[in-house]
């Protein structure tokens, strides 16, 4: 077997793994829009997480395209796109990175954002809910900053009279304590509740939560973008640990790429003699 068959099929089961890896994103992105039935509506495609898996996903798929295409009939345009594109990503990748580096302060504002917007379209929108919840739960958090965030979604908010009222949703809560899908209903200590309805101020202080409830003991208190800035820190080697990994994955699919177009041009050009 000689080495340019060797790169041949290495680049090939390489992408076909990234062509099916994009295949099943798309996949997925399509099933959850379809399943929300706002496929064509364009309003909801703004930091819609389907919306943004299926556009992840179509990058990989024809990227994947293109390089296992391109090794199976030694097609170089189709390699040389297949590499390009495996440039351009790994470049803007490193942009990305560079950029949340020097702009901490403001990257951190946009995600608080977000997930507020987040917070207030829990009940609307499947999606948000499913990650808020897997955040909430991997995370042991609840809320923004912490539990009282959930007064800016309007089924939660204390003076509202639904059954939610003074609540929070059941991944805030102690996944070993509890006991059903209600656990965080009527958590926060209502006592106030007149005043602070009457005063229109939709916040409730920390310290209405009632007794014995915060710390884990039966809802997780600390808010979700604080904990999670404190797991980034933690496990910071970890994370560049994949970051390396994925940048190396990513210049070796170049290099098979490049070392495949070499030797089709240099089996060419004997060719040619």
């Amino acid at each position: 077997m000689t080495s340019r068959t060797i790169v041949k099929y290495s680049l090939f089961v390489f992408n076909i793994f990234v062509w099916f890896c994009g295949v099943g994103l798309v996949c997925v992105a399509l099933w959850s829009k379809t399943e929300k039935g706002n496929l064509m509506d364009m309003n909801s495609m703004k930091y819609d997480p389907a919306t943004i898996v299926l556009v992840v996903g179509a990058i990989v798929f024809w990227i994947g395209f293109f390089g296992w295409v391109g090794a199976l009939r030694e097609n170089v345009l189709f390699l040389k796109i297949f590499s390009g594109s495996l440039i351009l990503l790994f470049l803007a990748e490193a942009a990305c990175g560079i950029v949340v580096f020097i702009m901490q302060d403001k990257v951190i504002d946009v995600v608080r954002q977000q997930m507020f917007k987040a917070i207030v379209s829990y009940r609307s929108d499947s999606d948000l809910r499913d990650a808020v919840n897997v955040a909430q739960r991997s995370f042991k958090c609840c809320g923004v900053n912490n539990f009282t965030d959930w007064q800016e979604n309007r089924y939660f908010q204390c003076c509202n009279r639904g059954i939610e009222s003074c609540g929070v949703p059941y991944s805030c809560c102690n996944m070993e304590l509890q006991e059903n899908l209600f656990c965080g209903v009527g958590v926060m200590d209502t006592k106030s509740v007149e005043n602070i309805c009457k005063s229109q101020d939709i916040y409730v202080p920390t310290s209405n939560l009632k007794p014995n409830y915060g710390k884990g003991q039966v809802i997780y208190d600390t808010g979700c973008l604080v904990t999670i800035k404190s797991w980034v820190t933690t496990n910071l080697y970890y994370i560049g640990g994949v970051v390396i990994a994925v940048a190396i994955i990513q210049i070796s699919g170049v290099w098979l790429s490049q070392s495949l177009v070499n030797k089709i041009n240099a089996c060419l050009s004997r060719r040619g003699k």
